[in-house]
């Protein structure tokens, strides 16, 4: 490959490194690397694959258990035979193997109910993780308006200082024509000097805020960021339903109902296990063993012949069954103990159900009147902002022509940009409450 085509390879690949590092991010964009960075989230995924692996071994524990031995022994002296169970006085060597299984035929339940509260753990797990991940979709829906509306108060901010400027070139000429005095130049400039500094805090919040939305995406923070901005719809009203109503879809939409539900469930599924150790156990039982000892003989004692291995232990193999019952009357109060603890457990959980829906109808009834007051408070701010901005026109003909004096003039500039600043949080205030309010009815939030 000649130098050419290195050439062209590495200005491609740089040209791609560059264009990663400068693209724009979407809100969506934003939000799925939240998703999938963010470590409450993955901790939440780790948490429920345990809850898994208990529900695993609950189940596993209705499969009988089966094992193995063998035992190798060298005896010297005065023994015991163990194939023949008479003594001897030689040195010899013995084996033994065996084979077990036991099966736990009644446990008062315990095993059906353990594995009943281990699959409502795993899915009040997954309502978890999705409750985990609407608190990162409600911050990431914060981080991103926040910088949308550090980009409006920055424009407006250079907007005012481009006005102050040209304010200063026309103090200027009315100074050097001799129909101004020099105070109003003086003023002027105090102005734009105010306004530089008012581009400057404005810059400074936006980085910040960008900032922060890379620290709640969990990404490196670099300068090259920025996001992309989407058109708003500001055409914003009332919602058409009751706080109720909204309430109500709430319910069935969102995950840490159902899973505080579950987790209710569950308690009551601990408990009857408890409960289950009052009742008596029935367990079936089975073994094979057979041995071998070096010094086992066939044929009479006068013309003894060797006793091979493997048909030794062929001879020798047995087997056995058993049934056994095992009714509990006295554990020192252990059983006792566990019930009343899961007793108390499932109390708790009732009352978690019951707070996490409170707090969701607080929620939703405070989101319900913050919109309904972003909602007259955006429209009585354009307003204003159409009076303030009228005033403002006309003080800057009357200041002009030498009609009104350079601290009038000021003094409705000032008014002009509040009114901007203003209109502009009240604007991003009403569309992160009403994406919020939508979001709690099960609505995606995009942009």
């Amino acid at each position: 490959m000649n130098r050419i085509t290195w050439l062209f390879i590495t200005m491609f690949l740089a040209s791609g490194l560059a264009d990663a590092q400068t693209k724009s991010w979407t809100f969506q964009q934003c939000l799925d690397t939240a998703l999938q960075r963010n470590i409450s989230v993955n901790q939440s995924r780790l948490s429920n694959e345990i809850n898994k692996v208990d529900l695993a071994q609950s189940k596993a524990n209705r499969i009988p258990s089966v094992s193995a031995n063998a035992n190798e022994a060298v005896n010297i002296g005065k023994n015991v035979d163990p194939t023949t169970n008479s003594f001897v006085t030689e040195g010899y060597h013995s084996t033994n193997m065996g084979i077990s299984g036991s099966y736990n035929l009644f446990n008062g339940l315990q095993n059906t109910n353990t594995i009943r509260q281990y699959r409502l753990n795993v899915q009040a797990g997954q309502y978890n993780i999705e409750k985990v991940k609407n608190d990162v979709t409600i911050d990431i829906t914060n981080g991103y308006l926040q910088v949308l509306l550090d980009n409006e108060i920055l424009i407006a901010a250079k907007n005012l200082e481009e006005s102050s400027a040209a304010d200063v070139v026309r103090a200027e000429k009315m100074v050097n024509a001799g129909k101004s005095p020099e105070s109003d130049l003086l003023q002027m400039k105090s102005q734009l000097a105010t306004d530089n500094l008012s581009v400057i805090n404005a810059q400074n919040k936006l980085d910040l805020d960008k900032v922060n939305l890379m620290q709640l995406m969990d990404i490196p923070v670099t300068d090259s960021f920025d996001i992309v901005v989407p058109a708003m719809d500001e055409t914003l009203t009332g919602v058409l339903l009751t706080n109720e109503e909204i309430y109500q879809k709430s319910l069935a939409a969102q995950p840490q109902i159902t899973g505080a539900s579950l987790q209710t469930n569950a308690s009551t599924m601990a408990l009857k296990v408890a409960q289950g150790a009052y009742w008596p156990r029935v367990n079936l039982g089975a073994n094979m063993n057979s041995n071998y000892a070096s010094s086992r003989k066939k044929g009479s004692s006068v013309n003894p012949e060797g006793y091979p291995f493997y048909q030794q232990m062929w001879d020798n193999l047995g087997q056995s069954f058993s049934m056994g019952i095992s009714i509990p009357i006295y554990s020192n109060r252990q059983v006792k103990s566990r019930i009343e603890k899961a007793r108390i457990n499932l109390l708790s959980t009732q009352l978690n159900e019951q707070n996490t829906r409170n707090l969701l109808r607080k929620t939703i009834e405070q989101t319900y009147m913050d919109l309904h007051a972003s909602v007259k408070k955006l429209e009585a701010t354009k307003q204003q902002l159409a009076a303030v901005e009228a005033v403002y026109k006309n003080a800057e003909i009357k200041y002009t022509v030498g009609a009104m004096s350079a601290t009038d003039f000021l003094v409705q500039k000032k008014n002009f940009a509040q009114s901007q600043s203003s209109l502009i949080q009240s604007k991003y205030n009403s569309i992160f409450i009403r994406k919020i309010l939508d979001f709690y009815q099960g609505k995606a939030i995009a942009f």
